[in-house]
Protein backbone atom coordinates (compact mmCIF):
# COMPACT_ATOMS: atom_id res chain seq x y z
CA UNK A 1 0.00 0.00 0.00
CA UNK A 2 1.10 3.47 -1.24
CA UNK A 3 2.02 6.18 1.46
CA UNK A 4 -0.47 9.24 1.09
CA UNK A 5 0.35 12.34 2.20
CA UNK A 6 -0.92 13.44 5.39
CA UNK A 7 -2.51 17.23 6.23
CA UNK A 8 -0.11 18.54 9.21
CA UNK A 9 -1.56 18.13 12.44
CA UNK A 10 -3.63 20.73 14.48
CA UNK A 11 -1.53 22.44 17.33
CA UNK A 12 -4.12 22.10 20.41
CA UNK A 13 -4.28 25.58 20.53
CA UNK A 14 -5.68 25.74 17.01
CA UNK A 15 -7.69 22.74 18.02
CA UNK A 16 -8.83 24.83 20.70
CA UNK A 17 -9.56 28.01 18.96
CA UNK A 18 -11.63 25.86 16.35
CA UNK A 19 -13.65 24.03 19.44
CA UNK A 20 -14.48 27.58 21.17
CA UNK A 21 -15.57 29.32 17.27
CA UNK A 22 -17.77 26.56 16.77
CA UNK A 23 -18.97 26.20 20.35
CA UNK A 24 -20.39 30.07 19.57
CA UNK A 25 -21.72 29.38 16.33
CA UNK A 26 -23.60 26.21 17.67
CA UNK A 27 -24.95 28.42 20.36
CA UNK A 28 -25.86 31.03 17.76
CA UNK A 29 -27.83 28.85 15.70
CA UNK A 30 -29.46 26.38 18.19
CA UNK A 31 -30.17 28.81 20.74
CA UNK A 32 -34.01 28.42 19.90
CA UNK A 33 -33.61 24.49 20.15
CA UNK A 34 -34.96 22.38 23.31
CA UNK A 35 -32.10 20.35 23.62
CA UNK A 36 -29.78 22.48 25.52
CA UNK A 37 -26.03 21.69 25.91
CA UNK A 38 -24.97 20.91 29.37
CA UNK A 39 -24.36 24.78 31.04
CA UNK A 40 -23.03 26.19 34.06
CA UNK A 41 -24.00 29.56 36.20
CA UNK A 42 -21.82 31.03 37.86
CA UNK A 43 -23.16 33.94 38.82
CA UNK A 44 -25.70 32.52 41.28
CA UNK A 45 -23.56 30.22 43.59
CA UNK A 46 -26.26 30.48 46.25
CA UNK A 47 -29.28 29.03 44.15
CA UNK A 48 -31.04 26.01 45.07
CA UNK A 49 -31.61 23.33 42.49
CA UNK A 50 -33.02 20.48 42.42
CA UNK A 51 -31.13 17.16 41.36
CA UNK A 52 -33.82 14.70 39.87
CA UNK A 53 -33.08 10.76 40.08
CA UNK A 54 -31.83 10.52 36.33
CA UNK A 55 -30.69 12.94 33.82
CA UNK A 56 -30.55 15.65 33.21
CA UNK A 57 -29.63 17.00 36.64
CA UNK A 58 -28.67 20.39 38.20
CA UNK A 59 -26.21 20.49 40.81
CA UNK A 60 -25.11 23.06 43.21
CA UNK A 61 -21.30 23.41 42.55
CA UNK A 62 -18.91 25.73 44.45
CA UNK A 63 -18.72 27.95 41.72
CA UNK A 64 -22.13 28.23 41.17
CA UNK A 65 -24.94 25.10 39.35
CA UNK A 66 -24.29 22.67 37.30
CA UNK A 67 -26.75 21.17 34.83
CA UNK A 68 -25.44 17.86 32.75
CA UNK A 69 -27.83 16.41 30.07
CA UNK A 70 -26.63 12.60 30.48
CA UNK A 71 -24.10 10.64 32.65
CA UNK A 72 -20.32 11.32 32.14
CA UNK A 73 -18.77 8.67 30.56
CA UNK A 74 -15.06 10.61 30.15
CA UNK A 75 -13.91 12.51 33.15
CA UNK A 76 -10.68 14.54 33.39
CA UNK A 77 -9.60 15.31 36.32
CA UNK A 78 -7.65 18.79 36.75
CA UNK A 79 -6.84 18.13 40.46
CA UNK A 80 -4.97 15.26 41.89
CA UNK A 81 -7.20 15.50 45.07
CA UNK A 82 -10.08 14.94 43.73
CA UNK A 83 -8.97 11.86 41.48
CA UNK A 84 -9.20 9.95 44.95
CA UNK A 85 -12.52 10.56 45.10
CA UNK A 86 -13.63 9.48 41.32
CA UNK A 87 -11.27 6.50 41.59
CA UNK A 88 -12.79 5.27 44.94
CA UNK A 89 -16.77 5.70 43.84
CA UNK A 90 -15.31 3.82 40.36
CA UNK A 91 -16.06 6.93 38.03
CA UNK A 92 -14.88 6.52 34.73
CA UNK A 93 -11.97 9.22 34.63
CA UNK A 94 -9.93 9.10 31.72
CA UNK A 95 -7.13 11.69 33.13
CA UNK A 96 -5.58 13.58 35.75
CA UNK A 97 -3.40 15.84 36.66
CA UNK A 98 -0.26 15.05 38.88
CA UNK A 99 2.11 16.33 41.60
CA UNK A 100 5.64 16.07 41.00
CA UNK A 101 6.91 12.44 40.56
CA UNK A 102 8.55 9.79 42.76
CA UNK A 103 8.21 11.66 45.96
CA UNK A 104 8.60 8.80 48.84
CA UNK A 105 5.48 8.36 50.91
CA UNK A 106 3.32 10.80 48.35
CA UNK A 107 3.60 10.36 44.78
CA UNK A 108 4.42 7.43 42.28
CA UNK A 109 6.43 7.69 38.41
CA UNK A 110 3.80 9.03 37.05
CA UNK A 111 2.82 11.76 39.89
CA UNK A 112 -0.30 10.29 41.11
CA UNK A 113 -1.06 9.96 44.82
CA UNK A 114 0.45 6.47 46.28
CA UNK A 115 -2.58 5.99 48.12
CA UNK A 116 -4.54 5.09 44.70
CA UNK A 117 -1.69 4.88 42.58
CA UNK A 118 -2.74 1.24 41.60
CA UNK A 119 -6.23 1.91 40.95
CA UNK A 120 -5.46 4.36 38.65
CA UNK A 121 -3.09 2.27 36.90
CA UNK A 122 -6.08 -0.46 36.58
CA UNK A 123 -8.00 1.98 35.68
CA UNK A 124 -5.95 2.89 32.85
CA UNK A 125 -5.99 6.87 33.94
CA UNK A 126 -3.62 8.93 32.04
CA UNK A 127 -1.48 11.88 33.18
CA UNK A 128 -3.08 14.87 31.95
CA UNK A 129 -0.19 17.63 33.07
CA UNK A 130 2.22 17.99 36.45
CA UNK A 131 0.35 20.35 38.92
CA UNK A 132 3.94 22.92 38.77
CA UNK A 133 2.95 23.38 34.86
CA UNK A 134 -0.67 22.89 33.91
CA UNK A 135 -1.55 22.28 30.23
CA UNK A 136 -5.52 23.22 30.29
CA UNK A 137 -5.48 22.24 26.41
CA UNK A 138 -4.08 18.95 27.22
CA UNK A 139 -7.84 18.40 28.32
CA UNK A 140 -8.94 18.07 25.09
CA UNK A 141 -6.83 15.00 23.82
CA UNK A 142 -9.26 13.03 25.99
CA UNK A 143 -12.59 14.46 25.11
CA UNK A 144 -13.87 14.78 28.18
CA UNK A 145 -17.85 15.05 28.96
CA UNK A 146 -17.23 16.44 32.35
CA UNK A 147 -13.92 18.08 33.64
CA UNK A 148 -13.30 18.64 37.85
CA UNK A 149 -11.33 21.28 39.13
CA UNK A 150 -10.33 22.52 42.76
CA UNK A 151 -11.53 25.58 44.20
CA UNK A 152 -8.14 26.52 45.71
CA UNK A 153 -4.81 24.90 46.78
CA UNK A 154 -1.86 24.01 44.99
CA UNK A 155 -3.47 21.87 42.50
CA UNK A 156 -6.28 24.11 41.47
CA UNK A 157 -6.77 25.91 38.33
CA UNK A 158 -9.61 28.25 38.88
CA UNK A 159 -8.11 30.68 36.56
CA UNK A 160 -8.57 28.81 33.73
CA UNK A 161 -11.60 27.52 34.28
CA UNK A 162 -13.16 29.89 31.76
CA UNK A 163 -11.54 27.59 28.96
CA UNK A 164 -11.88 24.61 30.59
CA UNK A 165 -15.92 25.49 30.21
CA UNK A 166 -15.22 25.68 26.60
CA UNK A 167 -13.88 22.20 26.48
CA UNK A 168 -16.87 20.32 28.60
CA UNK A 169 -19.10 20.89 31.36
CA UNK A 170 -16.71 22.13 34.52
CA UNK A 171 -17.55 20.39 38.67
CA UNK A 172 -15.78 23.18 40.79
CA UNK A 173 -15.34 21.76 44.54
CA UNK A 174 -13.56 23.19 47.12
CA UNK A 175 -12.08 20.23 49.42
CA UNK A 176 -10.43 22.83 52.28
CA UNK A 177 -13.72 23.50 53.94
CA UNK A 178 -15.11 20.03 53.50
CA UNK A 179 -14.79 16.64 54.84
CA UNK A 180 -13.66 13.73 51.74
CA UNK A 181 -16.89 12.13 52.78
CA UNK A 182 -18.96 14.95 51.53
CA UNK A 183 -16.21 15.72 48.70
CA UNK A 184 -17.23 12.21 47.45
CA UNK A 185 -20.74 12.82 47.47
CA UNK A 186 -20.67 15.33 45.48
CA UNK A 187 -18.99 14.20 42.78
CA UNK A 188 -20.96 10.93 43.39
CA UNK A 189 -23.68 13.33 42.37
CA UNK A 190 -22.24 14.31 39.14
CA UNK A 191 -21.66 11.32 37.84
CA UNK A 192 -24.74 9.08 38.58
CA UNK A 193 -22.82 6.46 41.38
CA UNK A 194 -24.55 7.68 44.29
CA UNK A 195 -24.97 4.36 45.54
CA UNK A 196 -21.16 3.37 45.04
CA UNK A 197 -20.13 6.51 47.34
CA UNK A 198 -22.58 5.49 50.30
CA UNK A 199 -20.88 1.84 50.21
CA UNK A 200 -17.86 3.10 49.95
CA UNK A 201 -18.31 6.23 52.80
CA UNK A 202 -20.46 2.90 55.07
CA UNK A 203 -17.10 0.98 54.81
CA UNK A 204 -14.94 3.39 56.41
CA UNK A 205 -17.44 4.21 58.55
CA UNK A 206 -17.18 0.68 60.00
CA UNK A 207 -13.78 0.67 59.90
CA UNK A 208 -13.83 3.70 61.95
CA UNK A 209 -15.86 2.46 64.59
CA UNK A 210 -13.59 -0.52 65.08
CA UNK A 211 -10.45 1.86 64.76
CA UNK A 212 -12.29 4.00 67.77
CA UNK A 213 -12.74 0.58 70.06
CA UNK A 214 -9.11 -0.43 69.34
CA UNK A 215 -7.71 3.43 70.28
CA UNK A 216 -6.88 5.42 73.53
CA UNK A 217 -5.92 8.62 72.22
CA UNK A 218 -3.56 10.92 74.54
CA UNK A 219 -5.09 13.22 77.77
CA UNK A 220 -5.55 16.50 77.21
CA UNK A 221 -5.67 18.34 73.80
CA UNK A 222 -3.73 17.75 70.67
CA UNK A 223 -2.41 20.14 67.54
CA UNK A 224 -2.21 18.52 64.14
CA UNK A 225 0.01 20.07 61.88
CA UNK A 226 1.86 19.83 58.75
CA UNK A 227 5.73 21.02 58.47
CA UNK A 228 6.64 22.75 55.63
CA UNK A 229 9.28 21.09 53.46
CA UNK A 230 11.40 24.54 52.89
CA UNK A 231 12.01 24.69 56.72
CA UNK A 232 9.64 28.04 56.98
CA UNK A 233 7.18 27.37 59.46
CA UNK A 234 4.08 24.82 59.55
CA UNK A 235 0.19 24.41 58.80
CA UNK A 236 -1.56 23.99 61.88
CA UNK A 237 -4.84 22.15 61.06
CA UNK A 238 -8.38 23.46 61.59
CA UNK A 239 -11.47 21.88 62.59
CA UNK A 240 -12.38 22.14 58.46
CA UNK A 241 -9.16 19.55 57.96
CA UNK A 242 -10.65 16.74 57.10
CA UNK A 243 -7.79 14.73 59.45
CA UNK A 244 -8.70 17.20 62.37
CA UNK A 245 -12.65 15.34 61.43
CA UNK A 246 -10.74 12.11 61.50
CA UNK A 247 -9.47 12.49 64.54
CA UNK A 248 -12.45 14.25 66.54
CA UNK A 249 -14.38 11.12 65.69
CA UNK A 250 -11.75 8.82 67.32
CA UNK A 251 -12.26 10.71 70.36
CA UNK A 252 -9.09 12.99 70.13
CA UNK A 253 -9.93 16.02 72.09
CA UNK A 254 -8.29 19.19 69.62
CA UNK A 255 -6.52 22.42 70.40
CA UNK A 256 -7.90 25.38 69.30
CA UNK A 257 -5.91 27.76 66.94
CA UNK A 258 -5.25 31.21 69.29
CA UNK A 259 -6.71 34.61 66.66
CA UNK A 260 -3.63 36.07 67.68
CA UNK A 261 -1.82 33.91 65.40
CA UNK A 262 -4.18 34.13 62.17
CA UNK A 263 -3.99 37.36 60.98
CA UNK A 264 -2.80 37.56 57.50
CA UNK A 265 -0.69 34.32 57.99
CA UNK A 266 -3.82 32.03 56.44
CA UNK A 267 -3.01 30.12 53.77
CA UNK A 268 -4.95 31.68 50.77
CA UNK A 269 -7.84 34.07 52.01
CA UNK A 270 -9.89 31.14 50.91
CA UNK A 271 -8.67 28.26 52.67
CA UNK A 272 -10.41 27.08 55.74
CA UNK A 273 -8.09 23.88 56.44
CA UNK A 274 -5.38 25.28 57.75
CA UNK A 275 -3.23 28.49 59.02
CA UNK A 276 0.09 29.24 57.99
CA UNK A 277 2.42 29.24 61.11
CA UNK A 278 5.44 31.23 60.73
CA UNK A 279 8.74 30.00 62.62
CA UNK A 280 8.11 32.36 65.32
CA UNK A 281 4.33 31.75 65.76
CA UNK A 282 4.97 27.64 65.94
CA UNK A 283 4.52 27.15 69.99
CA UNK A 284 1.81 29.98 70.14
CA UNK A 285 -0.39 28.21 67.22
CA UNK A 286 -0.01 24.77 68.53
CA UNK A 287 -0.93 24.77 72.06
CA UNK A 288 -1.85 21.40 72.69
CA UNK A 289 0.40 18.99 75.12
CA UNK A 290 0.19 16.57 72.27
CA UNK A 291 1.70 17.07 68.52
CA UNK A 292 0.57 14.87 65.36
CA UNK A 293 2.26 15.69 62.66
CA UNK A 294 0.48 14.92 59.62
CA UNK A 295 1.90 13.77 56.50
CA UNK A 296 5.45 13.26 58.05
CA UNK A 297 8.37 12.49 55.83
CA UNK A 298 12.08 12.50 57.20
CA UNK A 299 12.85 15.85 56.57
CA UNK A 300 9.36 16.81 58.44
CA UNK A 301 10.72 14.26 61.76
CA UNK A 302 14.17 15.90 61.52
CA UNK A 303 12.55 19.77 61.39
CA UNK A 304 10.65 18.98 65.12
CA UNK A 305 13.82 17.34 66.01
CA UNK A 306 16.18 19.65 65.26
CA UNK A 307 14.69 22.97 64.92
CA UNK A 308 14.62 24.84 67.98
CA UNK A 309 11.25 26.51 67.03
CA UNK A 310 9.93 23.51 67.29
CA UNK A 311 12.38 21.22 69.42
CA UNK A 312 12.05 23.25 72.44
CA UNK A 313 8.23 22.60 73.11
CA UNK A 314 6.67 20.76 75.72
CA UNK A 315 5.32 18.10 73.31
CA UNK A 316 8.91 17.46 71.76
CA UNK A 317 10.66 17.47 75.04
CA UNK A 318 8.02 15.31 76.76
CA UNK A 319 8.27 12.80 74.12
CA UNK A 320 4.20 13.42 73.24
CA UNK A 321 5.36 13.43 69.63
CA UNK A 322 3.47 11.18 66.87
CA UNK A 323 3.41 11.11 63.07
CA UNK A 324 1.18 9.92 59.68
CA UNK A 325 2.06 8.46 56.91
CA UNK A 326 3.30 10.88 53.67
CA UNK A 327 0.40 9.45 52.24
CA UNK A 328 -2.31 11.62 54.48
CA UNK A 329 -1.48 14.81 53.33
CA UNK A 330 -4.90 15.18 51.26
CA UNK A 331 -7.75 12.50 52.25
CA UNK A 332 -9.91 10.57 50.36
CA UNK A 333 -11.09 7.04 50.91
CA UNK A 334 -7.78 5.46 50.74
CA UNK A 335 -5.81 7.75 52.34
CA UNK A 336 -8.01 8.74 55.40
CA UNK A 337 -7.95 4.59 55.74
CA UNK A 338 -4.10 4.64 56.25
CA UNK A 339 -4.49 7.58 58.81
CA UNK A 340 -6.93 5.97 60.47
CA UNK A 341 -4.89 2.81 60.83
CA UNK A 342 -1.79 5.06 61.30
CA UNK A 343 -3.47 6.57 64.84
CA UNK A 344 -4.22 3.35 65.58
CA UNK A 345 -1.18 2.25 65.49
CA UNK A 346 0.18 5.62 67.38
CA UNK A 347 -2.18 5.25 70.56
CA UNK A 348 -3.06 1.46 70.84
CA UNK A 349 -5.59 0.84 73.73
Amino acid sequence: MSARPHAPRPTRARRLRTLVAATALAATVLGGCAAAPATQDATTPGAEQPTSAGWPRTIQTDDGTLTLDAQPQRIVSTSTTLNGSLLAIEAPVVASAATTPNISGLSDAQGFFSQWSAQAKSAGVAKLYENSSPDIEAALEHEPDLILVAKNSGDSVMDQVAQLRTIAPVLVIDYSGASWEAVTRKVAEATGREAKAEEVIASFETHLAEAKAAIKPPEGETSAFIVFGDGSGAAALTDKAPQVQVMTSLGFTMATIPDSVKGDTSMGADRQDMVNLSLENIQKGLTGTSWVVVSADDLARETVAGNKAFSTAPAVSEGKVWYTPGETFRLDYYSATMLVDSLVESFPK
